[in-house]
């Protein structure tokens, strides 16, 4: 697990998003060196539990595949 401040993320967003998505690991974030909150990498099986399969499959499908 990846612990990273506000500024970094502010900074390098994508770079952190890319890096949640492909390690498939959280990264914490820290604000004054305490956690703030998580990045982490979801699922297609996530999406659907959150209620999002009301987008209808081919939409929830080109989301996913980006």
């Amino acid at each position: 697990m990846k612990f990273v401040s506000v500024a970094e993320v502010k900074n390098r967003l994508t770079v952190y998003l890319a890096q949640a998505r492909k390690k498939r690991e959280p990264i914490i974030v820290t604000r004054h060196g305490k956690p703030y909150a998580l990045i982490q990498p979801i699922s297609e099986r996530d999406l659907e539990d959150l209620g999002w399969k009301a987008l209808g499959q081919e939409s929830l499908r080109k989301a996913w595949d980006r």
